[in-house]
């Protein structure tokens, strides 16, 4: 198999499909997008707390280190979660 037969091959494998036929994604409502992400960053934020809670107990300190990565890691989910539907 020569080069020119692999290129070959290759661009006929990628065709793109017809414009009539794309699907979207339906969006949801402003509403339902706002509460979803304020569920994701309190869900995540609620589980950066209970690791700090836990690792206190454990280990008996607190990783001072993870206390602003529990305070930012939410907004970064909560933020990218919002961003699929954008």
């Amino acid at each position: 198999m020569t080069w020119i037969s692999v290129t070959t091959c290759f661009g006929a494998a990628m065709k793109t499909p017809p414009a009539n036929n794309e699907k979207t994604r339906k969006r949801p409502s402003t509403l339902t997008l706002n509460i979803l992400t304020a569920l994701v960053g309190v869900i995540t934020l609620g589980a950066g707390i209970g690791w700090l809670i836990y690792t206190w107990f454990v280990d008996l300190e607190v990783p001072y280190f993870a206390i602003p990565l529990v305070v930012c890691v939410p907004v970064i989910a909560a933020v990218a979660f919002r961003n699929l539907w954008d």
